[in-house]
């Protein structure tokens, strides 16, 4: 994501393209499951951002771009997916997500993935070169927005617009992330669960996730587009 207008957007995609890859990366269910819930945590953010911030300055364009039309779609999946991956995670740990039903577990996580990885190409393709064509006025209060739209993103994954709902549901998720063990938030970033016994796949996600993406994880994101 090179356009300033945004920068704001960086932090949040580059975790969300870091836990794409390391999916890719594990076979482990205990990592998978775990590796699942942030998804939905730091991609519900990414969403509820651009939903606030970017959709509606594209919106403002004299002709509403069918591209805008798709990426509203597209999120629509991303959105029902990471539903569905929320209630079976939540107030779960990750040694029993797939104790129930593995096979549909995975079938979804694999529909959350596929989702989000059309929808990341799609930006890329599409939405993000609107952006870069809008003025230069316009470019810099969209980067205002986004600014405070970063600032106060829920990380559940189909918010209210009603600011009181919103307000409720925040403060349900900030008490979900408290009651669910082991896990942790520092500030904007999502932190895998730590254990003694945790396997490789699991100290990877915990040393690639507060980094940098390297050229070839991206260069992958955009495939899966």
């Amino acid at each position: 994501m090179a356009l300033p207008t945004l920068l704001a957007l960086d932090e949040d995609r580059r975790q969300v393209v870091a836990i794409l890859d390391l999916l890719g990366d594990t076979a482990e269910p205990e990592a998978r499951a775990d590796l699942a819930g942030g998804l939905v945590r730091v991609c519900a953010r990414y969403e509820d951002e651009k939903e606030r911030a970017v959709y509606p300055a594209l919106r403002r364009q004299s002709d509403y771009p069918a591209e805008l039309a798709r990426a509203e779609d597209d999120q629509r999946r991303v959105r029902q997916a990471m539903v569905e991956i929320r209630n079976r995670t939540r107030h779960v740990k990750p040694i029993n997500a797939h104790a129930d039903d593995p096979e549909r577990f995975e079938k979804s996580l694999d529909a959350l993935i596929d989702a989000v990885g059309r929808h990341l190409g799609q930006e890329d393709r599409e939405l993000f070169p609107l952006v870069a064509r809008l003025d230069p006025a316009d470019q810099e209060e969209l980067s205002d927005h986004l600014e405070r739209a970063v600032a106060t993103a829920s990380t559940h994954p189909d918010p209210t617009h009603n600011p009181i709902g919103r307000a409720l549901a925040s403060l349900g998720e900030k008490i979900d992330r408290t009651d669910d063990d082991g896990q942790v938030g520092h500030g904007r970033r999502w932190v895998p669960r730590r254990s003694a016994g945790r396997p490789p796949a699991r100290r990877r996600a915990a040393r690639a996730l507060p980094g940098a993406l390297c050229p070839s994880q991206r260069s992958r994101a955009g495939r899966r587009g």
